[in-house]
């Protein structure tokens, strides 16, 4: 068992954000949190992470009891956090970023760190040329630099916070290539996701949260998305995902061959073209840069 938590509880005024959640993780795990926002994943991990100190319960790491103030505690403890939004330098090379913030961090040798993030690099799938600039790279990339960065500093314990949604779903099917990876070499993960598919994907066991509480914790392997589901929204589906038909064919907008004015210069092959009725909602997806703005 490399860490277990007992009873936590946070509460934010008389509203509980967590309440008595226990689970525990084991070496060269990868462990899912699933949850719809406000189900109180992110509370539970700023308190692993140190950031939040809780009203009740208790964390052990290795069987030891792990008292966390502050998250340079937790980080010395071996407990690490990728977060959701990339937290990079962008001016700032990869080693440079890496190193930000160690205690020895201006009187490392260059030549040592750079090796250092190779022979990381190598051993995880994480190859990255130490000297590149942030800014120069994709946003899968950077999230490589945030996973190099928890494992210079000698992390047995990843949280990973929704990983994937700044990630394309050719990055993301990396990112799950990596986490195996590290599962091989022993590492565990704390995998917090509301997306089925990838817990599903890359999760041994799974925990499931809701309105703060914990819904059971199951193997992947003996669960399906439907029973997921049901621990998730409850037996009924939520009002707000109840989908009425769009009764107009009456067009309230309608965009024909659509290219901004600064792109014009890329040469696209079309423009972008689409109608919206009356009484419809249409969805525009797409990851960070792809020209949603």
């Amino acid at each position: 068992m490399m860490i277990k938590v007992i009873g936590l509880t946070k509460y934010y005024g008389s509203k509980p954000a967590a309440k008595d959640i226990s689970f525990e993780v084991q070496r060269g795990e990868v462990f899912g949190l699933l949850g719809t926002n406000g189900a109180g994943k992110s509370t539970l991990m700023n308190i692993i992470r140190g950031l939040y100190v809780p009203d009740s319960g208790a964390i052990f790491l290795e069987g030891k009891p792990l008292y966390l103030k502050n998250p340079a505690q937790a980080i010395a403890h071996g407990v690490g956090m990728v977060h959701q939004h990339i937290m990079l330098i962008p001016n700032h090379s990869v080693s440079e970023n890496i190193i930000l913030g160690t205690p020895q961090a201006f009187r490392l040798q260059k030549s040592k760190v750079r090796q250092q993030i190779k022979e990381l690099g190598t051993r995880y799938g994480l190859v990255l040329n130490p000297d590149l600039r942030v800014q120069d790279l994709s946003v899968g990339e950077q999230q490589k630099v945030e996973i190099l960065k928890v494992l210079f500093r000698g992390a047995k314990i990843l949280i990973l916070d929704e990983p994937t949604a700044v990630l394309t779903p050719q990055e993301s099917e990396a990112l799950y290539k990596i986490l195996r990876q590290m599962k091989k070499d022993g590492q565990s993960i704390l995998f917090i996701s509301h997306k089925m598919r990838e817990v599903f994907a890359v999760s041994d066991r799974v925990t499931v949260l809701k309105l703060g509480k914990m819904q059971g914790t199951c193997h992947i392997s003996e669960t399906d998305e439907d029973e997921l589901t049901r621990r998730t929204f409850g037996e009924t589906v939520p009002e707000y995902m109840e989908r009425p038909a769009v009764s107009s064919n009456e067009p309230a907008i309608e965009v024909r061959e659509l290219i901004p004015k600064r792109l014009e210069s890329k040469a696209l092959a079309a423009g972008m073209s689409f109608k919206l009725r009356r009484g419809e909602i249409l969805g525009i997806a797409g990851v960070a840069g792809n020209g949603q703005t």
